[in-house]
């Protein structure tokens, strides 16, 4: 439907119907009677498409994959505003859209991951197995750190691309949506701009939500806090927690961090977890974080994992690559960068 298509690019963009028009040089009330299917112009589709960089022939496609309210879990911070949150799913529709066009391809991993059963014990220990499940499913030894978690988690199958929602100025980390299980393939959305510790506990967290929540829908306090479980889990198991030496010291965490990337506060959050430390210890911990000035940048690099996966199966289907891709898909060049993380 032309409709909901001009109602997606106009989302993505962040404007409002007013804004729209003004871009355009036509009123609200036509916007509106055009995102509604109430009114259509040739010649005012053609000023959308000018205005928003997609190509006349995506609006007439139709229907862009379906994406209920509800199923896509975002990592954001409280103050994130509703708009960000509709410019990340606009930019994840459109993102289904194109991955499901070219996941048939004989290149496309096939989807190695599956959630758990909706009745399933999710207490702390139950998770701790789970994320051990999925650390098998990845290929990963129990005892071993995943050098790279973006690529191991591509090469299950689950796709892994940017936001249109840069980590500076949005507010979101991360969202993931699971479209037509068990058909379709599981995405996870990223923030760009983060460091890489925060990408990979966000990768973890958003694959925890796909695992955890694809049938289960506990209160979103809950579920970020399984999802959380799980990626601390998941990117260290708590047999190898129980060998880091004690008392626990943040010396000893940055150690631990060059090993795992894992970041020191989420370690710190992690040695509660598997009950290295106490809360007073916890407590003490953070406070020596913050007097330190590290809740924004710690030390010890842990390398940004840059995701491939969409973009290979891009230019596998559509015989162009990067920015050129956009002409072929009819998306702004801002959307093939985002896909492309």
């Amino acid at each position: 439907m032309i409709s909901d298509r001009v109602r997606n690019a106009r989302l993505y963009h962040g404007w409002s119907q007013t804004e729209l028009a003004q871009h355009v040089g036509t009123t609200q009330p036509k916007i509106s009677q055009m995102e509604s299917g109430d009114y259509t112009s040739s010649e005012l589709l053609d000023a959308i498409a000018s205005a928003t960089q997609y190509s006349r022939t995506w609006f007439e496609q139709g229907p862009l994959p379906d994406l209920p309210t509800g199923t896509l879990r975002f990592r954001k911070q409280a103050s994130s505003s509703v708009k960000n949150d509709e410019r990340v799913r606009a930019h994840v529709r459109q993102a289904v859209e194109v991955i499901e066009k070219f996941s048939g391809l004989p290149q496309a991993p096939k989807v190695r991951l599956a959630p758990i059963d909706p009745n399933q014990d999710c207490s702390a220990d139950a998770i701790e197995g789970i994320a051990q499940d999925v650390r098998e499913q990845l290929g990963v030894g129990p005892l071993d750190p995943i050098p790279n978690l973006v690529r191991a988690v591509e090469r299950a199958g689950v796709a892994v691309i940017g936001s249109i929602i840069d980590m500076e100025f949005g507010q979101h980390s991360g969202a993931s949506y699971w479209p037509d299980y068990p058909f379709g393939r599981p995405i996870i959305c990223i923030s760009r701009g983060m460091p890489g510790d925060r990408q990979r506990f966000t990768t973890a967290h958003e694959l925890g939500h796909l695992v955890l929540h694809q049938w289960r829908n506990p209160e979103a306090k809950i579920a970020e806090l399984e999802a959380n479980r799980f990626a601390g889990a998941l990117l260290i198991p708590r047999d190898a927690m129980m060998e880091i030496d004690t008392p626990v010291t943040l010396r000893t965490l940055a150690h631990v961090k060059a090993r795992w990337g894992i970041s020191i506060r989420a370690l710190v959050r992690r040695s509660l977890d598997v009950h290295l430390v106490d809360t007073a210890h916890r407590i003490s911990l953070e406070k020596q974080i913050s007097s330190r000035k590290w809740n924004r940048q710690e030390p010890v690099e842990v390398p940004y994992e840059q995701p491939r996966l969409v973009g290979r199966l891009i230019e596998l289907g559509s015989g162009t690559k990067g920015f050129a891709s956009s002409t072929r898909l009819g998306l702004p060049p801002l959307a093939i960068r985002d896909l492309v993380a």
